[in-house]
């Protein structure tokens, strides 16, 4: 689908909608996953340090610990901030994961800014997952219009909720449901010409799987993690504007000796021409890789290849290298039309809980185009 007001440059210089939904997804990063800020800031009301509460054999919501901490991001849409979270960590039974209630709030050096909770929920001895997240956010960041990068300002308010129901230990299925508004406008009293879709309401159903069999959900050394998702959306502020969407990820993770493992991450994604801009298929959102903008390469279909890897060098250091292939296109033949896209770099990995492997990332990486990026983020890429 053609892209209104960008023409030919469409492709490379859509900064658009994931600048809003990039904040949302660093409020469900925090509600949804205290635990793994377990170190920073304890505060529980049994007075023991956190790791200790968390491994009582207590279970049940009245029988957890409570977690804050700030956590920096730097990002190229709307540059480097702040998230604080804080959070409650509790376990239902014996046999089920750590589940945990959240709020966060976020800002960035650029004004962008956001607030959200939510809650992540394993019970019946683990046979049920579920989590939901409520995140309102304000984006400042350039778009494009042609060749000229214009000020603007988009606002969002978004509902995510997911569910799953283990058929075995490590084998899940379940659905989704998200509905997103989003307005967009100029940043300065000169304005502009008509911005494309700047008023927007959208519902999404999906049906999700998932095989999983990794040793750790937050630093994985072995095993592989096999996700499935086909959607529905719907564009509810247009009539008969619907679409679907399709996305399939492989990770695997071969260890190396005691200190090193290897991690391949394989990403395709295929959506109808139908669908909103922050919904289609895109390099560095749809399949987080590190090179380009998630805005910058945005179209119907996309494929990519990237492998890492990593060095555990003391305790709760580690070192990262990182290389990766993938390009999108209108259709899976139309791909390499533009050329693949590339990029590698180094990273630096700390672990911030020693109950928890969730590392804080440092990642510097540079594309074919001799562009380098910094990213700063919690979590392992994949």
């Amino acid at each position: 689908m053609a892209l209104p007001l960008l023409g030919k440059t469409q492709k490379r210089q859509a900064h658009f909608a994931p600048a809003v939904l990039f904040c949302a997804s660093l409020i469900s990063l925090m509600a949804l996953s205290p635990a793994a800020f377990a170190d920073p800031v304890e505060n529980n009301p049994l007075g023991q340090p956190l790791e200790t509460a968390a491994s009582d054999e207590g279970y049940g919501l009245r029988e957890g610990s409570f977690v804050v901490a700030p956590i920096p991001f730097k990002n190229v849409l709307i540059g480097a901030g702040l998230v604080l979270g804080g959070g409650y960590l509790f376990q239902m039974d014996a046999e089920s994961d750590t589940s945990y209630l959240g709020v966060a709030a976020m800002r960035s050096e650029n004004g962008s800014h956001a607030v959200g909770l939510g809650g992540n929920f394993a019970f019946d001895n683990n046979q049920w997952q579920m989590g939901v997240t409520l995140a309102d956010a304000e984006a400042k960041y350039d778009l494009y219009l042609g060749n000229l990068p214009v000020p603007v300002r988009q606002t969002g308010q978004i509902f995510d909720s997911k569910l799953f129901y283990g058929l075995t230990p490590e084998l899940l299925i379940g659905g989704g449901l998200r509905y997103v508004t989003t307005s967009l406008g100029y940043d300065s009293a000169a304005g502009g010409p008509p911005l494309p879709e700047a008023e927007l309401d959208l519902a999404h159903f999906s049906l999700l799987g998932k095989w999983d069999t990794r040793d750790d959900s937050f630093s994985a050394r072995t095993g592989h993690l096999l996700e499935a998702d086909i959607s529905y959306g719907n564009v509810v502020s247009a009539s008969s504007r619907d679409y679907v969407k399709a996305s399939l990820s492989f990770t695997y993770h071969q260890p190396i000796g005691a200190q090193d493992s290897l991690a391949l991450h394989l990403v395709g994604c295929t959506v109808s021409d139908a669908a909103p801009f922050f919904d289609k298929c895109s390099l560095g959102g749809t399949d987080n890789f590190r090179g380009y903008s998630p805005a910058e390469f945005l179209d119907n279909d996309l494929l990519s290849a990237q492998i890492e890897y990593r060095h555990q060098l003391f305790s709760r250091l580690g070192l990262v290298a990182f290389a990766g292939v993938g390009d999108t296109g209108s259709a899976l033949s139309d791909i390499n039309d533009d050329g693949l896209k590339y990029a590698g770099g180094l990273g630096l990995r700390v672990q911030l809980s020693k109950k928890f492997k969730a590392m804080l990332s440092v990642d510097a990486s540079v594309n074919e185009r001799s562009e380098d990026l910094l990213y700063v983020y919690v979590g392992q890429r994949f």
